[in-house]
Protein backbone atom coordinates (compact mmCIF):
# COMPACT_ATOMS: atom_id res chain seq x y z
CA UNK A 1 0.00 0.00 0.00
CA UNK A 2 1.04 3.63 -0.40
CA UNK A 3 2.78 5.06 2.65
CA UNK A 4 1.14 8.48 2.53
CA UNK A 5 0.24 8.46 6.21
CA UNK A 6 2.69 8.65 9.07
CA UNK A 7 2.16 6.46 12.14
CA UNK A 8 3.51 7.38 15.57
CA UNK A 9 4.17 4.43 17.88
CA UNK A 10 4.45 5.22 21.59
CA UNK A 11 6.46 2.87 23.83
CA UNK A 12 6.49 3.78 27.54
CA UNK A 13 9.31 2.13 29.46
CA UNK A 14 9.99 1.51 33.13
CA UNK A 15 12.73 -0.77 34.47
CA UNK A 16 12.71 -2.94 31.35
CA UNK A 17 15.65 -1.84 29.21
CA UNK A 18 16.50 -5.52 28.65
CA UNK A 19 13.18 -5.98 26.78
CA UNK A 20 13.02 -2.53 25.21
CA UNK A 21 15.25 -3.34 22.26
CA UNK A 22 13.03 -6.25 21.25
CA UNK A 23 9.98 -3.99 21.27
CA UNK A 24 11.68 -1.25 19.24
CA UNK A 25 12.98 -3.72 16.67
CA UNK A 26 9.53 -5.24 16.21
CA UNK A 27 8.34 -1.78 15.14
CA UNK A 28 11.37 -1.02 12.98
CA UNK A 29 10.80 -4.35 11.21
CA UNK A 30 7.25 -3.49 10.21
CA UNK A 31 6.23 -3.87 6.57
CA UNK A 32 4.93 -0.28 6.83
CA UNK A 33 7.86 2.12 7.21
CA UNK A 34 6.45 5.66 7.37
CA UNK A 35 6.75 5.66 11.15
CA UNK A 36 8.20 7.36 14.18
CA UNK A 37 8.83 5.64 17.50
CA UNK A 38 8.55 7.69 20.69
CA UNK A 39 10.06 5.99 23.73
CA UNK A 40 8.63 7.61 26.87
CA UNK A 41 11.14 6.89 29.65
CA UNK A 42 9.32 6.84 32.99
CA UNK A 43 12.31 5.75 35.06
CA UNK A 44 13.45 8.02 37.86
CA UNK A 45 15.96 10.64 36.64
CA UNK A 46 19.62 9.74 37.17
CA UNK A 47 18.74 6.12 37.94
CA UNK A 48 20.63 3.29 36.28
CA UNK A 49 17.36 2.28 34.61
CA UNK A 50 17.03 5.72 32.99
CA UNK A 51 20.63 5.63 31.78
CA UNK A 52 20.15 2.16 30.31
CA UNK A 53 16.91 3.15 28.57
CA UNK A 54 18.49 6.24 27.04
CA UNK A 55 21.50 4.26 25.84
CA UNK A 56 19.22 1.65 24.32
CA UNK A 57 17.27 4.29 22.39
CA UNK A 58 20.44 6.06 21.27
CA UNK A 59 21.69 2.78 19.81
CA UNK A 60 18.93 3.16 17.20
CA UNK A 61 19.73 6.81 16.40
CA UNK A 62 21.05 5.91 12.94
CA UNK A 63 17.55 4.87 11.86
CA UNK A 64 16.26 8.43 12.29
CA UNK A 65 12.96 6.95 13.48
CA UNK A 66 13.38 6.54 17.23
CA UNK A 67 12.95 9.48 19.62
CA UNK A 68 13.77 9.54 23.33
CA UNK A 69 11.42 11.40 25.69
CA UNK A 70 11.93 11.74 29.45
CA UNK A 71 9.11 12.10 31.95
CA UNK A 72 9.70 13.39 35.46
CA UNK A 73 9.87 9.75 36.53
CA UNK A 74 7.50 7.14 37.91
CA UNK A 75 4.43 8.97 36.62
CA UNK A 76 2.70 5.73 35.57
CA UNK A 77 1.88 4.12 32.23
CA UNK A 78 -1.09 6.35 31.45
CA UNK A 79 0.75 9.58 32.19
CA UNK A 80 3.85 8.43 30.27
CA UNK A 81 1.74 7.71 27.20
CA UNK A 82 -0.15 11.01 27.51
CA UNK A 83 3.20 12.81 27.77
CA UNK A 84 4.39 11.23 24.52
CA UNK A 85 1.14 11.99 22.69
CA UNK A 86 2.04 15.69 22.89
CA UNK A 87 5.11 15.04 20.75
CA UNK A 88 3.52 12.83 18.10
CA UNK A 89 3.69 14.10 14.53
CA UNK A 90 1.97 11.16 12.84
CA UNK A 91 -1.47 11.06 11.28
CA UNK A 92 -2.21 7.93 13.29
CA UNK A 93 -1.04 6.72 16.71
CA UNK A 94 -0.39 3.18 17.93
CA UNK A 95 0.95 1.90 21.23
CA UNK A 96 3.27 -0.87 22.40
CA UNK A 97 4.46 -1.85 25.87
CA UNK A 98 8.21 -2.17 26.31
CA UNK A 99 8.09 -5.93 26.91
CA UNK A 100 5.76 -6.83 24.02
CA UNK A 101 6.08 -7.06 20.22
CA UNK A 102 4.18 -6.30 17.04
CA UNK A 103 4.16 -8.94 14.33
CA UNK A 104 5.53 -7.49 11.05
CA UNK A 105 2.22 -6.72 9.31
CA UNK A 106 0.54 -5.09 12.31
CA UNK A 107 0.72 -1.44 11.24
CA UNK A 108 0.18 -1.99 7.53
CA UNK A 109 -2.88 -4.20 7.98
CA UNK A 110 -4.48 -2.03 10.65
CA UNK A 111 -3.98 1.21 8.75
CA UNK A 112 -5.36 -0.38 5.59
CA UNK A 113 -8.42 -1.52 7.56
CA UNK A 114 -8.97 1.94 9.00
CA UNK A 115 -8.67 3.71 5.67
CA UNK A 116 -10.99 1.25 3.96
CA UNK A 117 -13.66 1.73 6.62
CA UNK A 118 -13.05 5.44 7.29
CA UNK A 119 -12.48 4.90 11.00
CA UNK A 120 -11.23 7.16 13.78
CA UNK A 121 -10.11 4.17 15.84
CA UNK A 122 -9.76 0.41 15.50
CA UNK A 123 -8.87 -2.54 17.69
CA UNK A 124 -7.77 -6.15 17.12
CA UNK A 125 -7.46 -9.50 18.89
CA UNK A 126 -4.51 -10.27 21.17
CA UNK A 127 -2.36 -13.21 22.28
CA UNK A 128 -0.50 -13.56 25.56
CA UNK A 129 2.63 -15.71 25.92
CA UNK A 130 4.75 -16.80 28.85
CA UNK A 131 8.52 -16.31 29.08
CA UNK A 132 9.05 -19.51 27.08
CA UNK A 133 6.90 -18.23 24.18
CA UNK A 134 4.12 -20.66 25.04
CA UNK A 135 0.64 -19.36 24.27
CA UNK A 136 -1.18 -18.62 27.53
CA UNK A 137 -4.31 -16.86 26.29
CA UNK A 138 -5.87 -15.96 22.95
CA UNK A 139 -8.52 -13.30 23.34
CA UNK A 140 -10.87 -12.61 20.45
CA UNK A 141 -12.54 -9.20 20.64
CA UNK A 142 -15.52 -10.18 18.50
CA UNK A 143 -18.14 -9.11 21.04
CA UNK A 144 -19.47 -6.07 19.21
CA UNK A 145 -21.75 -6.42 16.19
CA UNK A 146 -23.56 -3.10 16.54
CA UNK A 147 -21.04 -0.23 16.69
CA UNK A 148 -23.49 2.37 17.95
CA UNK A 149 -22.29 4.42 20.90
CA UNK A 150 -24.51 2.78 23.53
CA UNK A 151 -23.75 -0.74 22.32
CA UNK A 152 -20.01 -0.06 22.30
CA UNK A 153 -20.28 1.31 25.83
CA UNK A 154 -22.19 -1.74 27.01
CA UNK A 155 -19.82 -4.25 25.41
CA UNK A 156 -16.79 -2.40 26.75
CA UNK A 157 -18.20 -2.55 30.28
CA UNK A 158 -19.09 -6.23 29.81
CA UNK A 159 -15.85 -7.43 28.22
CA UNK A 160 -13.22 -4.65 28.29
CA UNK A 161 -11.99 -3.80 24.79
CA UNK A 162 -8.29 -3.70 25.63
CA UNK A 163 -5.21 -3.81 25.92
CA UNK A 164 -3.45 -0.72 24.62
CA UNK A 165 -1.39 -2.41 21.91
CA UNK A 166 -4.45 -3.48 19.91
CA UNK A 167 -5.47 0.15 19.29
CA UNK A 168 -4.77 2.49 16.39
CA UNK A 169 -6.25 5.98 16.51
CA UNK A 170 -6.25 9.05 14.29
CA UNK A 171 -4.15 11.62 16.11
CA UNK A 172 -6.70 14.39 15.55
CA UNK A 173 -9.40 12.15 17.03
CA UNK A 174 -7.23 11.15 19.98
CA UNK A 175 -6.65 14.81 20.79
CA UNK A 176 -10.42 15.25 21.20
CA UNK A 177 -10.26 13.04 24.28
CA UNK A 178 -8.41 13.37 27.59
CA UNK A 179 -6.25 10.39 26.61
CA UNK A 180 -5.31 7.57 28.93
CA UNK A 181 -6.47 7.34 32.49
CA UNK A 182 -3.67 8.31 34.84
CA UNK A 183 -4.44 5.59 37.36
CA UNK A 184 -2.61 2.59 38.85
CA UNK A 185 -4.06 0.30 36.21
CA UNK A 186 -6.85 0.28 33.65
CA UNK A 187 -5.39 3.20 31.67
CA UNK A 188 -6.33 1.52 28.40
CA UNK A 189 -9.87 0.77 29.61
CA UNK A 190 -10.37 4.46 30.39
CA UNK A 191 -8.94 5.55 27.03
CA UNK A 192 -11.38 3.32 25.15
CA UNK A 193 -14.22 4.55 27.36
CA UNK A 194 -13.30 8.17 26.54
CA UNK A 195 -13.07 7.41 22.83
CA UNK A 196 -16.52 5.85 22.84
CA UNK A 197 -17.95 8.74 24.86
CA UNK A 198 -16.40 11.16 22.32
CA UNK A 199 -18.47 9.34 19.66
CA UNK A 200 -15.46 8.31 17.56
CA UNK A 201 -16.11 5.96 14.66
CA UNK A 202 -14.65 2.70 15.96
CA UNK A 203 -14.23 -0.67 14.23
CA UNK A 204 -13.01 -4.17 15.02
CA UNK A 205 -10.35 -5.86 12.88
CA UNK A 206 -10.13 -9.66 13.47
CA UNK A 207 -6.68 -11.15 13.93
CA UNK A 208 -3.95 -11.01 16.60
CA UNK A 209 -1.09 -8.76 15.46
CA UNK A 210 0.51 -8.17 18.83
CA UNK A 211 2.12 -10.64 21.22
CA UNK A 212 2.01 -9.67 24.87
CA UNK A 213 4.16 -11.38 27.47
CA UNK A 214 3.56 -12.43 31.04
CA UNK A 215 6.84 -12.61 32.90
CA UNK A 216 8.29 -12.62 36.37
CA UNK A 217 9.64 -9.07 36.25
CA UNK A 218 8.13 -6.11 38.08
CA UNK A 219 4.53 -5.53 37.00
CA UNK A 220 1.81 -3.28 38.34
CA UNK A 221 -0.75 -5.88 37.24
CA UNK A 222 0.07 -8.14 40.16
CA UNK A 223 -0.63 -8.22 43.89
CA UNK A 224 -2.57 -5.61 45.79
CA UNK A 225 -2.14 -3.05 43.00
CA UNK A 226 -4.13 -5.31 40.69
CA UNK A 227 -6.85 -5.87 43.28
CA UNK A 228 -7.17 -2.17 44.11
CA UNK A 229 -7.10 -1.21 40.44
CA UNK A 230 -9.80 -3.73 39.50
CA UNK A 231 -11.99 -2.58 42.37
CA UNK A 232 -11.67 1.03 41.21
CA UNK A 233 -12.57 0.04 37.65
CA UNK A 234 -15.55 -1.92 38.92
CA UNK A 235 -16.89 1.20 40.64
CA UNK A 236 -16.56 3.04 37.32
CA UNK A 237 -18.36 0.27 35.44
CA UNK A 238 -21.31 0.39 37.84
CA UNK A 239 -22.11 3.87 36.53
CA UNK A 240 -23.12 2.24 33.24
CA UNK A 241 -25.51 -0.32 34.68
CA UNK A 242 -28.37 1.74 33.28
CA UNK A 243 -27.47 0.36 29.84
CA UNK A 244 -27.85 -3.26 30.96
CA UNK A 245 -30.40 -5.82 31.98
CA UNK A 246 -30.12 -7.92 35.14
CA UNK A 247 -28.38 -10.80 33.34
CA UNK A 248 -25.72 -8.46 31.94
CA UNK A 249 -25.15 -6.82 35.33
CA UNK A 250 -24.69 -10.27 36.83
CA UNK A 251 -22.10 -11.03 34.14
CA UNK A 252 -20.14 -7.85 35.00
CA UNK A 253 -20.05 -8.99 38.62
CA UNK A 254 -18.98 -12.49 37.55
CA UNK A 255 -16.19 -11.17 35.35
CA UNK A 256 -14.91 -8.87 38.10
CA UNK A 257 -14.51 -11.81 40.46
CA UNK A 258 -13.06 -14.06 37.75
CA UNK A 259 -10.39 -11.47 36.93
CA UNK A 260 -9.50 -11.16 40.60
CA UNK A 261 -9.32 -14.94 40.90
CA UNK A 262 -6.71 -15.14 38.11
CA UNK A 263 -4.89 -12.07 39.44
CA UNK A 264 -4.51 -13.55 42.91
CA UNK A 265 -3.47 -16.89 41.41
CA UNK A 266 -0.73 -15.25 39.33
CA UNK A 267 0.32 -13.23 42.36
CA UNK A 268 0.48 -16.40 44.50
CA UNK A 269 -2.10 -14.93 46.89
CA UNK A 270 -3.61 -18.37 47.33
CA UNK A 271 -5.69 -17.48 50.35
CA UNK A 272 -7.89 -15.25 48.16
CA UNK A 273 -8.09 -17.39 45.03
CA UNK A 274 -10.86 -19.72 46.18
CA UNK A 275 -12.99 -16.88 47.53
CA UNK A 276 -13.04 -15.02 44.23
CA UNK A 277 -13.43 -18.30 42.33
CA UNK A 278 -16.49 -19.38 44.32
CA UNK A 279 -18.09 -15.95 43.87
CA UNK A 280 -17.50 -16.07 40.11
CA UNK A 281 -18.92 -19.59 39.79
CA UNK A 282 -21.94 -18.78 41.98
CA UNK A 283 -22.76 -15.73 39.89
CA UNK A 284 -22.65 -17.68 36.61
CA UNK A 285 -21.53 -21.31 36.21
CA UNK A 286 -22.37 -21.08 32.49
CA UNK A 287 -20.22 -17.98 32.00
CA UNK A 288 -17.30 -19.75 33.71
CA UNK A 289 -17.40 -22.48 31.08
CA UNK A 290 -17.95 -20.08 28.18
CA UNK A 291 -15.11 -17.77 29.17
CA UNK A 292 -12.72 -20.66 29.69
CA UNK A 293 -13.51 -21.91 26.19
CA UNK A 294 -13.22 -18.42 24.68
CA UNK A 295 -9.93 -17.45 26.32
CA UNK A 296 -8.13 -20.77 26.33
CA UNK A 297 -9.65 -22.52 23.36
CA UNK A 298 -7.06 -20.89 21.08
CA UNK A 299 -4.06 -22.51 22.79
CA UNK A 300 -1.85 -24.73 20.65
Amino acid sequence: MNENYKISIIIPTYKRSDFLGRAIESVLNQTYQNIEILVSDDNLPDSDFAKEAKQKVESYSSTGKVKYLKTTGKTGGGAARNFAIKYCTGDYVAFLDDDDVFIPEKLEKQLEFMLKNNLDMSYQDVKWFDENDKLVEFRKMDYVTDFSKNELLKQHILHSIAPTAIYMIKRESLLKTEGFGEVIMGQDFILMLRCIEADLKIGYMPGAYVHQYLHSGERISLGQNKIDGENNLYELKKKYYYLMNNKEIRYVKFRHNAVLMFATLRSKMYGKVLGYGFKAFFLSPKACMQEAKRYFGGRK
